[in-house]
Parts: structure tokens; C-alpha cells; sequence
């Protein structure tokens, strides 16, 4: 029984330690991590930040990114109107965050 055990503990010994290989030549390394939260990237012809009610004040409505970043990329026109953003969506306390980002439409 003691064998096992010793095997048993050589192996998870050798699953902790276990190295990381180098990437491989031509493989980018990744970015080094941030502690700061970078801002959501804005559209260059977005205005200055409003909140979701402010947009629906000013008769605007909120379109959400749907992950692929195309509200957030220069010359991004709205769907229906074709106008550009009026702005990008700010976060509010106690509101739902929009992950990949808003803008208010016309």
C-alpha cells in the first residue's frame, strides 16, 4: 500500500511542478496583464458620454455592442437612422454594465 501512496504522490508532485514550454517561434506572447480596467474603446465620432436616460431624454435609444466591436469602430453608422452615434453609453452605479459597450442612436 505503501508503494501506491508513493507512486501516487510522485505523480501529483510532478503535476504541480509541471513547467510551462516557451511558445513556439512565431507565436506572439501575450500582452502582460493590467490591473487598471482599461475604458471601452469609443467610436471616433462619438460625442462626450451620456447615461442611458439621457440618451432616451434627448430621443435617442441604446444599441449594445454585440461583441464584435462594430459600434466601437470609425464611421459606425446606426441602423435604421444611418446617423452616426450621438455618444457612447456611460456606466451608472447600480445599473446593469453593458460588457461590450453602448452607444445612444438617433
Amino acid at each position: 500500500m505503501s508503494k501506491r501512496l508513493a507512486v501516487l504522490s510522485s505523480l501529483l508532485l510532478l503535476a504541480a511542478c509541471g513547467g510551462s514550454a516557451a511558445p513556439a517561434a512565431g507565436t506572439p506572447a501575450a500582452p502582460p496583464a493590467t490591473t487598471a480596467e482599461s475604458p471601452a474603446p469609443q467610436s471616433a465620432e462619438a460625442g462626450s458620454a451620456l447615461t442611458a436616460e439621457e440618451c432616451e431624454k434627448q430621443g435617442g435609444h441604446v444599441v449594445g455592442d454585440i461583441g464584435d466591436g462594430a459600434i466601437h469602430r470609425p464611421g459606425y453608422r446606426c441602423p435604421g437612422s444611418g446617423q452616426p452615434p450621438v455618444g457612447p453609453i456611460k456606466l451608472e452605479p447600480g445599473r446593469p454594465v453593458p460588457i461590450e459597450g453602448s452607444v445612444c442612436c438617433r
